[in-house]
């Protein structure tokens, strides 16, 4: 689900590159709701491994190694946004004529090879914003760890296992409304204005770097509590 919401930075991208904007924002916000059907089978899994009794160390091994997952995804979309968007590039392009779904079967197929396509800059760290990004990793740390966070409490505290698992949308909430209030707007606004071909660039950059951190120190400290746990 990570990867998929990462890798539908690629169509906003490329709407900024190719000049469709609106089709770029509306296909991104598409595929991130779509990612949200991974959370069928995650959830009740979730809930199955706190009523079956986990032990939280066992707990802790599985949340290091699925963080260890989006971490590494989140460092391929960052290094390899390019090829994201050059791939929504012929989504855009076999939509003209077609449905989004079968659109983006064919581009997966990659039944028209004959699609001009443009490039967008790669990344370096003098693109990073330092500020941007500091703000898109506290945004994340509440997103990606909401799940994690609730169901360690009931672990912990299963006689209230199930109100406490219902503060995950406490978790996602603070996380939701930076980027709805902040980053989403900043991008927006830096990707409208076509007079600048470096900002923008900088702070889809910025916002990717800020989740792979967010990746990164999630990882870091929970493993500092599986050390201790040992």
């Amino acid at each position: 689900m990570h990867f998929v919401e990462m890798a539908s930075f690629g169509s906003r991208v490329a709407g900024r590159v190719i000049n469709r904007v609106a089709l770029g924002t509306t296909l991104q916000l598409s595929i991130v709701t779509l990612s949200r059907f991974f959370l069928i089978p995650f959830l009740p899994v979730l809930g199955y491994l706190v009523e079956s009794g986990i032990i939280i160390r066992d707990y802790f091994i599985i949340v290091i190694f699925t963080y260890c997952l989006c971490l590494i995804v989140s460092i391929f979309v960052l290094l390899k946004l390019n090829l994201f968007q050059t791939f929504f590039q012929k989504v855009f392009k076999n939509y003209d004529d077609r449905t989004i779904p079968i659109a983006l079967l064919k581009t997966f197929l990659n039944l028209n090879k004959n699609i001009k396509t443009e490039s967008c800059e790669n990344f370096s760290f003098n693109k990073i914003l330092v500020k941007k990004t500091f703000v898109a990793c506290f945004a994340y740390l509440f997103l990606i760890t909401g799940f994690f966070i609730s169901f360690m409490l009931a672990i912990l505290y299963p006689e209230n296992r199930l109100t406490l698992s219902q503060f995950t949308a406490a978790f996602h909430g603070v996380g939701a409304i930076i980027i709805a209030v902040y980053i989403d707007p900043m991008l927006s606004r830096s990707i409208d204005l076509y007079h600048d071909n470096v900002t923008w660039m900088n702070n889809v950059y910025s916002i990717i770097f800020g989740r792979v951190l967010s990746y990164l120190i999630v990882l870091i400290t929970v493993s500092i509590f599986l050390i201790s746990e040992v």
